[in-house]
């Protein structure tokens, strides 16, 4: 999987596989933040097993989906919001 750098505490990349999210608890992420909707494909990590996974490995899963066709003011605010208020407890991985 891919990951890029957006500060400090946030990083961002595609859809993780159940390794990936081992690998981004090993470097102490502290929360995911799936913005995909639930249509999209999500592999093997649809967003209820995805949540169950990601506390199993201590980390906070969040689910704040968005379209890139329906995108607005309030989604926008939605999801940052989202990011603040994880950034301020840890790393972040946003897919």
């Amino acid at each position: 999987m891919d990951q890029y750098s957006a500060s400090e505490n946030i990083s961002f990349g595609g859809q993780p596989t159940l390794e990936d999210l081992k690998a981004l608890a090993a470097k102490g992420v502290k929360t995911i933040i799936n913005t995909r909707l639930p249509s999209e494909d999500q592999g093997e990590l649809p967003p209820e097993r995805a949540k169950a996974e990601v506390e199993a490995l201590g980390m906070t899963y969040l689910n704040v989906p968005v379209s890139s066709s329906e995108f607005s003011d309030e989604s926008l605010a939605e999801v940052s919001r989202a990011i603040s208020e994880a950034a301020a407890e840890g790393e972040t991985f946003v897919h």
